[in-house]
């Protein structure tokens, strides 16, 4: 009995563990609130805009979300 509740916990933390995955997408930032609502509408993430970049180099957003 024991070893069948270890090995359902076993399953159990696997599957969770496996849907928890993170992805990540980047596009041209058209604005930090643009990002975040653009993140958040597309993909129910997390988005925000690049805080330094070169001179000649576009900001972008960065899109955290779940897989």
């Amino acid at each position: 009995m024991a070893t069948l509740l270890l090995f359902l916990c076993f399953l159990f933390t696997s599957f969770s563990y496996a849907e928890a995955r993170n992805c990540h997408r980047v596009w041209n930032c058209k604005g930090d609130i643009r990002c975040w609502e653009d993140c958040k509408n597309e993909h129910n993430g997390k988005g925000l805009c690049d805080l330094y970049t070169a001179p000649s180099v576009p900001k972008q957003c960065f899109c955290a979300y779940k897989c």
